[in-house]
């Protein structure tokens, strides 16, 4: 997760637990580093997709229907891409700090 406080809260961090399902500790976790966590640019592209022409949803199965619409019409090799390298990143950044990928 990224430092949001949300990610870190005791409900969310119980919940993961309980589920034995892997995280990083926020002690360990790099600084808000956009270059290091490409998935924000992935959510950014998905939200123009989906508000694309001012499109509203009126409901919560809209949103959900559009949102997997939107999906379907994203390219595979883009979002792989763009995920390629982001473990060489974080090693970096943990040998020489989160500036040394800018």
């Amino acid at each position: 997760p990224d430092l949001a406080s949300s990610h870190y809260a005791n409900k969310t961090t119980d919940w993961l637990n309980e589920r034995k399902v892997p995280f990083v500790p926020k002690d360990v976790n790099p600084p808000n580093v956009p270059k290091a966590r490409p998935i924000e640019v992935f959510w950014g592209v998905l939200a123009q997709q989906v508000y694309n022409g001012g499109w509203i949803a009126m409901n919560r199965e809209q949103l959900i229907n559009r949102i997997k619409r939107q999906l379907k019409k994203i390219d595979l090799k883009v979002v792989q891409t763009m995920m390629k390298d982001v473990r060489g990143k974080l090693r970096k950044i943990e040998d020489k700090g989160p500036f040394s990928i800018l």
